[in-house]
């Protein structure tokens, strides 16, 4: 899901050079911003494995590492070939999921939008995980996501305007 703050781009290129330490105190607030959204969802992802697939030793197992974290980072996001924009968008602050397990029994059962198991002979048809798990795709993040999203959008939106008067004020007092 995308936010967007008018002069963030500009806003972080500035303080990289004027004032580093205030830029990675933004960083900071931010994670701090989103960390409730991280709370929410690591509350919803359960303990114990769903199904019984899940227990074992392996990269897919439902270890207790099995949580949602607060990444900060300043990579472009993937380019959508069919969009067309004059904005540069930036991903500063990415909520993820921190093991397999979680990830392939939040979104089981989405499916990939064609209907290519349908060809497939009965015999060969692999088991259905998503009709295993309770609840439809997107079972941990995504209900949190949407529900906290405009708390987030405020708290990262008055974060930038708070530090960018602060630099503001740092230039004024470097100027007189």
């Amino acid at each position: 899901m995308t936010i967007k703050v008018e002069g963030l781009n500009e806003t972080l290129r500035d303080l990289r050079k004027i004032e580093p330490k205030l830029r990675r105190a933004m960083l900071k607030k931010m994670r701090d911003d989103v960390k409730p959204l991280a709370d929410a969802i690591n509350n919803r992802i359960p303990a114990t494995p769903p199904i019984r697939g899940f227990r074992h030793d392996g990269r897919t197992a439902w270890a207790t590492k099995q949580r949602a974290v607060v990444r900060t980072s300043f990579k472009k996001p993937k380019k959508d070939i069919n969009a067309v924009s004059t904005e540069i968008p930036l991903s500063v602050v990415k909520v993820m999921s921190q093991g397999a397990a979680v990830s392939i029994a939040d979104m089981a059962g989405k499916g990939n939008g064609r209907n290519d198991r349908r060809a497939v002979p009965p015999q060969m048809k692999r088991p259905n995980l998503g009709q295993d798990l309770p609840g439809g795709p997107s079972r941990y993040f995504w209900k949190d996501i949407e529900r906290m999203m405009p708390e987030v959008e405020r708290r990262l939106t008055e974060t930038v305007r708070d530090v960018t008067m602060e630099a503001n004020r740092e230039l004024m007092r470097v100027r007189l």
